[in-house]
């Protein structure tokens, strides 16, 4: 019996034991597979294969190899294929004789258990000596001056050609490095490459240098490369309903715009507006179909009216134009028909005494102008006090208004280091635009009226003397327009003129 209960106490020590743990795997493999032999080797010279083959140190599997794998100059086309450890890249084409060649495994190759992939570059010659030369670009956004990531970059023997004899991809300082090149000359393109298919789209952000690079025989000077869009002029695009009673609508600005129809209607000079140089507000009148047909010249868009939005009130916003003083502006969101004045009323709130005004509109806006001066108002708009195209009535608006005087602005001289034949203002709050101007063969801007406060600046180097920033334009194979920034602020102070000096310099590799 002794011997029984003994045989059952060992037995349940066994088990409690075999409760108390799991067994562990060991440490997670944070290691990226590695070549472990090839064919080929890094710098390796006289190349004649047809294929490479990488055979690894584990089990591996392609992580998108058509764009993963890529080989500089793009002389061949090639296929990859997977069997067990090893990796084929087999070449359609003969690769150039005396030619340096870089292929790029970049996270292409990765471990089947925990996913773990690395870059991997192999730099080899067709011929018995490396090309060693290099190039540094730089590449950076033409009207914010920001440095532009994930960009390529590419080095083209000409400029007519479409497919890069090299090409990188920037960093998030913006900076594009070549190297292994061959000595001669080339023209540089950058683009963002959406696709990834290697050719500029009109719809990509892009950037040439026009003059040929002498690679070999320049300096190491890294080449600064200004991006933009390029201009569009092709069509319409950004068109909007804006309820009850307008069609907003970007248009080319050399786009002809005396031919305008909704759904086979003309709009006349009463129904159309400008907004800034690239921009149409349109009325949509008393339409009541809910599909709406937008011709200008010859492109036309398509929109959706429906009834709800037929149906909408016209809202009224209070607009505040910076530095004007002596009236207050309003939009609608309908293309004004009439307004009735009785319905309007400006009180003055410290003595509760109503004020006369005088007031005008042109298209969806309307401007109010106080006969009499007073510190705090109060403007009451009455519900239905205007009446738009569609016939439909106005809401109700009540807003008090702190109006302000010359001696609560302060004035800016803003004098420039060199005269510049044309050239735009843009006076920035906070990385808000409140205020352009135009100005031409001077290098003294005056700023009137300004709120006390912070101020920065952009000047637009404006060379054709159009008015407007343009961008490149591969056409006329011309680079944005030097646009040049004032980041330390300004302090404007109240009943102050306040004179500054602004030094105009290229930009500073160094400095961003």
């Amino acid at each position: 019996m002794a011997r029984f209960l003994s045989i059952i106490c060992l037995i349940f020590i066994f088990v409690s034991c075999g409760q108390i743990g799991s067994i562990s795997g060991g440490p997670k493999d944070e290691i990226a597979p590695k070549v472990s032999s090839s064919n080929l080797k890094d710098k390796q010279t006289n190349f004649t294969g047809q294929e490479i083959q990488f055979t690894f140190d584990e089990y591996i599997e392609l992580n998108k190899p058509s764009e993963q794998i890529v080989l500089v100059p793009a002389d061949s086309k090639f296929q990859s294929k997977l069997a067990n450890k090893t990796l084929f890249i087999t070449f359609d084409d003969a690769l150039q004789q005396q030619t340096t060649y870089t292929l790029y495994l970049n996270a292409a190759v990765k471990d089947v258990t925990e996913g773990n992939d690395s870059l991997m570059k192999y730099t080899f010659s067709t011929g018995n000596f490396i090309d060693s030369l290099s190039l540094n670009v730089k590449v950076f956004d033409a009207y914010s001056k920001e440095f532009v990531p994930k960009v390529t970059v590419g080095l083209f023997s000409s400029l007519e050609d479409e497919n890069p004899r090299y090409f990188t991809q920037s960093q998030s300082d913006g900076l594009a490095h070549f190297d292994a090149l061959k000595q001669g000359n080339y023209f540089l393109k950058a683009f963002s490459d959406k696709n990834q298919d290697l050719h500029i789209q009109t719809s990509e952000q892009q950037g040439y240098l026009w003059e040929v690079i002498s690679v070999g025989t320049r300096s190491a000077d890294t080449l600064l490369v200004p991006m933009s869009f390029p201009i569009q002029t092709d069509q319409l695009k950004n068109a909007r309903l804006i309820p009850p009673g307008i069609i907003g609508v970007h248009v080319p600005s050399d786009m002809d715009r005396t031919n305008i129809q909704l759904n086979g209607q003309p709009r006349d000079i009463n129904q159309v507006i400008g907004r800034g140089t690239d921009s149409l507000l349109i009325a949509i009148g008393e339409m009541k179909e809910t599909d709406l047909q937008l011709i200008i010249a010859s492109d036309t868009v398509h929109l959706r009216y429906t009834p709800k939005q037929q149906a909408a009130k016209n809202t009224i916003q209070m607009i505040e134009k910076e530095g004007l003083k002596d009236r207050i502006y309003f939009t609608c969101s309908d293309f004004i028909q009439w307004i009735d004045t009785n319905k309007i009323k400006l009180q003055n709130l410290e003595d509760s005494s109503f004020i006369k005004f005088e007031m005008d509109y042109l298209a969806n806006e309307f401007e109010i102008r106080p006969l009499t001066f007073a510190k705090n108002l109060q403007i009451s708009i009455a519900e239905g006090a205007i009446i738009g195209k569609t016939s439909n009535a106005s809401v109700k608006l009540q807003k008090e208004i702190n109006w302000k005087v010359d001696r609560d602005f302060g004035d800016l001289n803003m004098r420039l280091s060199d005269t510049l034949s044309a050239g735009i203002v843009e006076v920035l709050q906070k990385n808000q635009l409140i205020r352009v101007l135009n100005f031409s063969n001077t290098n003294q801007v005056s700023i009137a009226n300004l709120l006390p406060g912070e101020y920065t600046f952009k000047i637009i180097c404006d060379a054709n003397g159009n008015g407007k920033w343009d961008p490149v334009s591969v056409k006329n194979k011309t680079n944005p327009e030097e646009v040049l920034l004032f980041n330390s602020p300004i302090k404007i102070r109240a009943n102050w003129e306040i004179e500054s000096t602004f030094d105009i310099q290229p930009f500073d590799n160094n400095k961003h």
